[in-house]
C-alpha cells in the first residue's frame, strides 16, 4: 500500500473533524448554491469527506465522485452508490461544481490533467480547485504523499493558460501555516528523491482545543483569504468558457 494510499484511508475513521479538512470545506461553501439543488462531482475525491460534509452541510445537494484507487473506490460505492461514480465517463452532463481538491500536484502532466478534465466539464460549469503552495515549503512531506510540485499564482496560471476557463478568484489559504510548514522541512528534510525518509505522511491527532484554536484562526483568516501574498495553500475557481 502506499503512503498516499494509507493516508487517505486513516482519514475515513480519523480526519472527518481535523481543522485543515474543514477549513477547505469552508472554502468551498462560499461558491456553493444555498437555494436550490445542484450536482456535484468530486475528482480524487479520497475518502469522500467532501461528500460527507455536502450530505450534512447541503444535503439538496447529490454528490458524485471519481477516485482511481481502487480500495476507496469501493469504498465510495458502498457510501454513495455505483451509480455515483463518475470513472470512466467522457462528459460530466448536468454538473454545476466539480472539485479537484488537492489532487493537481499528483499529476506528471498537469496541464494535460486539467485540459482533459476541463474537455468533460459543460458550459458554465465551475471547477474548485486547491493546491499545496509555495515551493519554498517543498519538504520530504510531499515526496512521500506523491507530490510532483507545490505551486504559487504565477505557476499555476501558466498551468491553465490557453484553457477554455475563466478565473473568478485566485488566493492563497492558510497563511498562519507557514511557520508550521518551515517546521516540517526543517524536520523531515527537503530531498526530492526516497520515500519521504520513510516517516509517515499522517496527519496527527491533535488535542481538540489545538485543532479547535486551529479553525478558528483558519476561519479568520478565510474572510481575508483575498489580500494575503502566500499561504500554505492556493485556491482557484475557475468556470467552463
Amino acid at each position: 500500500m502506499s503512503a498516499l494510499e494509507s493516508h487517505l484511508l486513516r482519514q475515513i475513521e480519523h480526519s472527518r473533524d481535523f481543522f485543515w479538512h474543514r477549513l477547505r470545506w469552508r472554502a468551498l461553501s462560499f461558491y456553493l448554491p444555498a437555494d436550490r439543488s445542484f450536482r456535484l462531482v468530486d475528482i480524487g475525491a479520497g475518502a469522500g469527506l467532501l461528500g460527507d460534509y455536502l450530505r450534512r452541510c447541503v444535503p439538496q445537494a447529490s454528490y458524485g465522485f471519481v477516485e482511481p484507487i481502487d480500495s476507496l473506490e469501493q469504498y465510495l460505492e458502498s457510501c454513495y452508490g455505483a451509480a455515483s461514480n463518475f470513472r470512466g465517463l467522457a462528459a460530466y452532463r448536468d454538473v454545476e461544481i466539480v472539485t479537484l481538491m488537492d489532487v493537481l500536484e499528483h499529476q506528471a502532466d498537469d496541464r494535460a490533467f486539467l485540459a482533459e478534465l476541463v474537455g468533460r466539464m459543460e458550459r458554465g460549469t465551475t471547477l474548485f480547485v486547491t493546491v499545496p503552495a509555495l515551493r519554498s515549503l517543498w519538504s520530504q512531506w510531499d515526496v512521500a504523499l506523491g507530490h510532483y510540485r507545490r505551486y504559487d499564482k504565477t505557476s499555476f496560471r501558466r498551468c491553465i493558460e490557453g484553457l477554455p476557463v475563466d478565473v473568478r478568484d485566485l488566493c492563497y489559504l492558510l497563511p498562519e501555516m507557514i511557520p508550521l510548514g518551515w517546521v516540517r522541512k526543517v524536520a523531515r528534510g527537503t530531498s526530492q528523491g526516497g520515500e519521504g525518509n520513510g516517516k509517515p505522511a499522517e496527519f496527527p491527532d491533535l488535542p481538540k482545543v489545538l485543532n479547535h484554536l486551529l479553525y478558528g484562526l483558519g476561519v479568520v483568516s478565510l474572510r481575508l483569504r483575498r489580500w494575503w501574498p502566500a499561504g500554505t495553500s492556493l485556491m482557484a475557481v475557475l468556470v467552463r468558457r
